[in-house]
């Protein structure tokens, strides 16, 4: 795999993300009007914040039940606070508590379990029933999202894997209920240092979503 990628590697284009293209959405019978269409937000999500941007942020994460409520020094998981964790919303025909994004910070230990997160988490929730489930899970980074023509955003993920020593930036699409690969647009390490070439994107994307399914940072 790595033999293929170097090869492809010598062809890119350093582009800007900017560029990335709109996707078109076939068979949408009642398309939602939202303003900025392709205009992209870039996450740098450091866990610093003191507190949570609203109360409800803490509820949806006692509601999952991945942390400890209490904090104390006997407390061997993760506190439910700000250090490890971010709520984003990523639709807008739904409030945040029904439908959110779930950043985990690298090793964490989440409630009930005893190994740390070996890297940053990402995990799609959506109420169904009046219970939230999860409809995606990446072993990955969430570094930008991009408003789509449904008003579900697109989501850019940076995963990381050590046996090809490489970082692959990632674009997802909201199809039918839940997020599927798209595209790898970027490559940086093991002779990747931008933008892939819109040419080669599609050969590539096929081994690079097989890298990632082999690594099983999709779940």
């Amino acid at each position: 795999m790595k033999t293929i990628i170097k090869f492809s590697l010598l062809l890119f284009l350093v582009n800007s993300c900017e560029t990335y293209p709109v996707e078109s959405v076939e068979g949408f019978d009642n398309p939602v009007v939202i303003d900025n269409v392709g205009e992209l937000t870039h996450y740098e999500i450091l866990f610093d914040e003191k507190n949570f941007p609203s109360e409800e942020h803490l509820e949806l994460l006692k509601e999952l039940d991945v942390c400890d409520t209490i904090i104390n020094d006997t407390t061997s998981c993760a506190t439910c606070t700000p250090d490890y964790f971010k709520i984003l919303p990523f639709r807008k025909d739904k409030e945040t508590k029904d439908a959110f994004l779930l950043q985990i910070r690298a090793l964490t230990i989440m409630k009930g379990q005893n190994a740390k997160l070996p890297m940053r988490h990402l995990i799609v929730f959506e109420r169904e029933k009046g219970k939230l489930v999860k409809v995606n899970g990446f072993r990955g980074k969430l570094i930008a999202s991009r408003i789509s023509e449904t008003g579900i955003n697109d989501l850019v993920i940076r995963f990381y894997i050590p046996d090809e020593a490489a970082f692959f930036n990632c674009l997802f699409l909201w199809e039918g209920e839940k997020y599927r690969f798209k595209s790898v647009e970027a490559i940086d390490g093991n002779g990747g240092q931008g933008s892939v070439k819109e040419s080669l994107k599609e050969e590539l994307s096929k081994d690079v979503y097989q890298l990632l399914m082999e690594n099983t940072l999709i779940f």
